[in-house]
């Protein structure tokens, strides 16, 4: 139960965090678990991530009880959120030094994951919500590259 109202107040904070931004250059599908559509970087984060392990307080979830949770990391340095059939729109920033990730720096509802690893099919990140500490682990999902016009 504990679980389920942690979820929920991040759910709500992902929600609340921005207006949902306009992007007329990529298309975006609601069921990224099967297909996206992204454009290339040289930025190894810059692409769709989907979550593979969800660990809270050091128990790590079950793989029937993982959130289905995406993050859609764009080029312009803009994101997309999506937890559970509820998204989430905003600008994110990488620290110089390659070690955190920053969603809407410098406002009320800044977020911030440390970098545990990056790797071109691995993402590991780490952040702490109240009393909570959560370490979430990624790959990326399918995608497909449009061509500019």
């Amino acid at each position: 139960m504990m679980r389920f109202n942690i979820v929920l107040t991040l759910l709500f904070i992902f929600i609340t965090m921005n207006l949902f931004a306009q992007d007329t250059t990529t298309t975006q599908s609601n069921n990224f678990a099967q297909d996206s559509i992204t454009t290339q970087s040289d930025n190894p984060l810059v692409k769709v991530w989907g979550i593979e392990e969800f660990i809270e307080n050091g128990k790590k979830s079950i793989e029937e009880n993982i959130l289905e949770i995406v993050v859609d990391f764009r080029d312009d340095g803009s994101y997309t959120y999506w937890e559970e059939n509820e998204s989430t729109d905003g600008e994110w920033e990488m620290s110089e030094d390659g070690t955190t990730i920053y969603f809407d720096k410098d406002t009320e509802n800044e977020m911030v994951w440390d970098i545990i690893s990056l790797e071109p099919s691995k993402l590991e990140v780490k952040m702490s919500y109240g009393k909570s500490k959560y370490k979430y682990t990624f790959s990326p999902k399918v995608r497909k590259v449009i061509e500019e016009m």
